[in-house]
């Protein structure tokens, strides 16, 4: 019950030890998968979380905002170390690729991003 909001999505980390969480309250929250203790809170400048997905290894989280942005996350810090800007609405889902080089986005502009995962530049725009 940490959340102060709607929860929309949950993801389990690809070992299955942690979830996370993104809600309406502006945050992604790790839990540990066994005791269902929360572990983290992460947290920056983003407004409400629609989506959140782990990386393929579970080194990183992307999430998905109504702030038009994704955010990438590094899970051993909590930090964000990359924020994704390109859309023009609100973003409601991300996703990895099997291999964790690209991230896909979907947006309330009418369109899906393909984001190069390392260096976070958009590589294509699906309209």
């Amino acid at each position: 019950k940490a959340h102060l909001d709607v929860v929309w999505s949950v993801e389990f980390s690809p070992d299955g030890k942690t979830i996370a969480s993104a809600s309406l309250d502006n945050t992604v929250k790790i839990w540990d998968a066994k005791t269902f203790k929360l572990i983290q809170t992460l947290k920056g400048d983003q407004s409400e979380v629609t989506s959140v997905k782990f990386s393929p290894d579970g080194k990183t989280i992307a999430s998905a905002s109504d702030d038009n942005t994704v955010k990438i996350w590094d899970v051993a810090t909590g930090k964000p170390s990359q924020t994704l800007k390109g859309h023009q609405n609100w973003v409601s889902e991300v996703d990895f690729s099997p291999d964790g080089k690209t991230i896909a986005s979907a947006s309330g502009d009418k369109t899906l991003k393909i984001w190069d995962a390392k260096s976070g530049k958009s590589i294509q725009t699906l309209k």
